[in-house]
């Protein structure tokens, strides 16, 4: 039997890859829009997939539903995730893959202004310190002492901002909605919730893209990358380990993103860009420190 250490190890390593694996949306889609198939096309598809799966998992494992009210509040919950994706690949079409990836990760200190706006919680030091890193890491992985960020689409900076948003209001409230209950009904809720949503930004793809076979695997493959997949690890691993450690692995999913699209799609990012995504690692593990050796 593995002792308590090895255990802890083992979860740390699941998340690092649930994280990872959301890493792999980067070069996918680029290499989707390189054959012409674009996020629209398969964003709706790839959460009926999610669905499907979910549901079935949720009906094998016999896992109890909550009460329609309930439902339906994991299902709001899910929204937010729906519209991180729209978001998010939009702005990973129209941007170099570390910049898309890096306005993500400004969900860092979105969710510190969140909770001091609902909860009027001061951050911490470590957070504000936190905070600085990320937004110099910004400066740098955006092109600013370069000056090539005047040669950012501002709209797909708009869309990667917003992205950041939609994450930052789906980690603060998910750990208030439906904590109590079962991990797969949980996922199959939340995935209706991003079906409903990404549906309705494109409805046309079930009578356009929902028939052309060249969409279907993209569709497939970003359900078990971008949602199957990291929520499976996440929902086994996360209970048993701290906050601040679940926070920094799941961070694999930045230089993972940005190494996987250099070597797969050759979309490189410059040395004073990949210098702005390692602070914006660093800014995370600083503002998980007093968690992580917290006794």
């Amino acid at each position: 039997m593995p002792s308590p250490q090895n255990r802890t190890i083992l979860n740390a390593l699941l998340v690092f890859l649930a994280g990872a694996s959301y890493g792999f949306i980067v070069p996918t889609v680029k290499w989707a829009m390189s054959i012409g198939v674009y996020p629209f096309d398969f964003l709706p598809l790839q959460y009926l997939v999610a669905v499907a799966a979910c549901l079935g998992f949720a009906l094998v494992r016999r896992a109890r539903f909550a009460s329609p009210a309930k439902c339906a509040k994991m299902a709001l919950l899910g929204v937010f995730t729906g519209l991180t994706s729209i978001c998010y690949y939009q702005s990973v079409s129209l941007l170099p893959s570390a910049a898309a990836l890096t306005l993500l990760f400004q969900y860092v200190w979105v969710s510190v202004l969140i909770e001091f706006i609902v909860e009027r919680k001061l951050p911490s030091r470590s957070t504000v310190v936190a905070v600085i890193i990320v937004l110099v890491g910004t400066l740098f992985a955006a092109g600013v002492f370069e000056g090539s960020i005047g040669r950012l689409d501002p709209v797909g900076v708009m869309l990667g901002a917003a992205s950041a948003v939609f994450y930052a209001l789906f980690l603060y409230f998910s750990g208030r909605v439906g904590t109590d209950q079962p991990p797969a009904s949980r996922a199959a809720m939340l995935a209706i919730g991003g079906l409903v949503v990404t549906s309705l930004a494109n409805p046309a793809c079930y009578t356009t893209a929902f028939f052309d076979l060249n969409v279907w695997p993209f569709a497939v493959g970003m359900s078990i990358l971008g949602v199957i997949l990291p929520t499976t690890l996440i929902n086994y691993a996360s209970p048993k380990l701290s906050a601040g450690m679940v926070s920094v692995m799941a961070s694999s999913e930045l230089p993972v993103g940005i190494l996987a699209a250099w070597m797969l799609v050759g979309d490189a990012p410059t040395p004073l860009v990949l210098f702005g995504a390692c602070l914006v690692l660093v800014g995370i593990v600083v503002k998980q420190l007093p968690v992580l050796f917290a006794k």
